[in-house]
């Protein structure tokens, strides 16, 4: 199939790409932030459940860590839309791309690290030097290769690793998507990364200081998250500017089917997830993610919420309240049993740290606005 679908094929040189006017993109991006919001305070107020109510909700919250996957669908659409969309731009150079991604990702979280660093060696009494070394990790986007830095509350910037190693083969990647087309090239970076996942998993044994490290390592990195970009990617190559009016028309009939078998691996597996290991308990979360994301992209009202501006303002917050989220939990003392886990505790939390991440993150923004300002 090599260099077969030549309609995918650069048209003409590239522009700077501007960002997709898709609003439904916007209250996806929205409910993702406020799944790993919800999932990650519920995790610090009620770790265990401990009633028949909280063990009713638990698999609910639980399965909200599934949130960030719906991120990675977006950042392979976005990405790629212009290059593998109706426009068809020729890559950019891959010095120019690797600085705008970062630039973008780099002021507010840079920012970040060093005040929560502070913060963590002076509220909780972090020794310099393990407090140092963390950081140094965190700066260089290699946080995510190192296990131990889950038990901290810097645990949910494996992200920013992932999303660090995810720009830097991007470029690969689309050329990759270009040249085989963007059904073959997706479905075969599913078989292949899933599959090595499952080799892995057969073939390495457990570590008994960290059990299923080679297991998690795959499910905080690439290739073991390049699936979900990947699904993203093909998305894009199927949109047309029309969609918003023709909606599921846009699909082809490879795409419907992956998205039904998704939805069918996620209910024939239901009974059994308790019992699923990595990589099939990674594989049934993205089911459903990928069933959830076609839902909202292709409803109309979730086109129509995108457009007001409350979603409009809360979106352009996610990714710095993603950043302020966990440590600020813990700056106010909801790490586990520090609170009594309780539901009206829970929901009390909710109603307070929800507005005070919106706000922290905001501020955040403002400070890394002006240091890019000063700096670049």
């Amino acid at each position: 199939m090599a260099g077969s679908n030549n309609s995918l094929k650069p048209a003409r040189e590239a522009l700077p790409p501007e960002r997709a006017t898709i609003p439904q993109l916007d209250t996806i991006r929205v409910a993702a932030m406020l799944g790993v919001f919800f999932h990650h305070l519920w995790k610090t107020v009620i770790p265990t459940p401990e009633t028949q109510l909280q063990t009713f909700l638990n698999p609910g919250f639980e399965g909200m860590a599934g949130s960030v996957i719906l991120f990675n669908i977006i950042s392979g659409f976005l990405l790629s839309l212009p290059h593998l969309g109706p426009e068809r731009r020729a890559p950019m150079s891959y010095g120019t791309f690797l600085r705008k991604r970062f630039l973008r990702i780099v002021p507010p979280y840079y920012i970040a690290l060093i005040i929560f660093t502070i913060v963590n060696i002076l509220h909780f009494g972090f020794p310099l030097l393990p407090a140092s070394v963390m950081l140094l990790e965190h700066l260089t986007f290699v946080n995510s290769l190192d296990y131990s830095n889950m038990l901290s509350n810097f645990s949910h910037f494996w992200y920013l690793g992932l999303l660090a190693q995810f720009y830097l083969l991007f470029p690969l990647i689309l050329r990759f998507f270009i040249w085989l087309g963007p059904r073959a090239a997706a479905i075969t970076t599913m078989v292949v990364c899933w599959g090595s996942w499952q080799v892995l998993a057969w073939y390495i044994p457990e570590n008994q200081q960290f059990p299923g490290f080679a297991e998690n390592l795959m499910h905080f990195n690439l290739p073991g998250r390049l699936p979900e970009f990947a699904a993203g990617m093909w998305l894009a190559s199927l949109w047309r500017n029309s969609a918003r009016v023709d909606g599921w028309k846009i699909l082809d009939r490879p795409y419907l089917i992956f998205a039904a078998a998704s939805a069918i691996f996620f209910a024939a597996a239901t009974p059994f997830h308790s019992a699923l290991e990595l990589p099939l308990l990674h594989i049934y979360y993205v089911a459903p993610s990928v069933v959830f994301f076609l839902i909202f992209f292709f409803w109309s009202p979730s086109a129509k919420a995108g457009e007001s501006g409350v979603v409009k303002a809360f979106a352009a917050q996610t990714y710095a309240i993603y950043i302020v989220h966990h440590p600020l939990f813990s700056y106010v003392g909801v790490m586990p049993s520090r609170v009594e886990h309780t539901i009206p505790n829970f929901l009390m939390l909710s109603v307070l740290l929800l507005p005070l991440c919106y706000a922290g993150g905001v501020v955040l923004g403002k400070i890394s606005d002006f240091a890019s300002r000063k700096i670049f």
